[in-house]
């Protein structure tokens, strides 16, 4: 981390635009400046609960793949996809994680357990690797 010196009015409006779970000036300044998923997690949100009908697993996965750029390893893609279930008030279950491979193994060829109608997601580094992504040409 590096120290900036700021004036008691510019520390005071950075509090003041404190947003709920932010605990130090770098998480607002962040929040502030575009550097975390959360307006990309809003227009992906926003986008997919466009869709007609119900949101489903699949949905969230892929909303989370969509604010996290695209391509995330696993652990990245579980905590966008609770922070996504949280914020849209739907339940985050205790076998979350397992829910999210069964999603990203359903809807991509490269897995075995693909159910062979949405061929959504990329496993980049082979399945097992870890990293997933959207295959770009295939959302519907």
């Amino acid at each position: 981390m590096r120290t900036i010196e700021i004036s008691t009015d510019v520390f005071a409006k950075i509090w003041s635009l404190r947003a709920e779970g932010e605990e130090d000036e770098n998480a607002i300044l962040k929040r502030l400046l575009g550097l975390t998923g959360e307006r990309r997690q809003a227009h992906a949100v926003e986008k997919i609960s466009q869709r007609p009908g119900k949101v489903l697993w699949r949905d969230d996965v892929l909303a989370a793949l969509l604010s996290l750029g695209g391509k995330a390893h696993l652990s990245e893609i579980y905590e966008e996809v609770r922070s996504i279930r949280r914020k849209a008030g739907r339940s985050v279950p205790v076998n979350i994680e397992a829910i999210i491979r069964r999603e990203l193994e359903y809807n991509s060829s490269d897995a075995r357990a693909f159910i062979g109608k949405r061929d959504w997601f990329h496993s980049v580094d082979g399945i097992g690797g870890g990293v997933w992504s959207i295959r770009q040409d295939r959302v519907e």
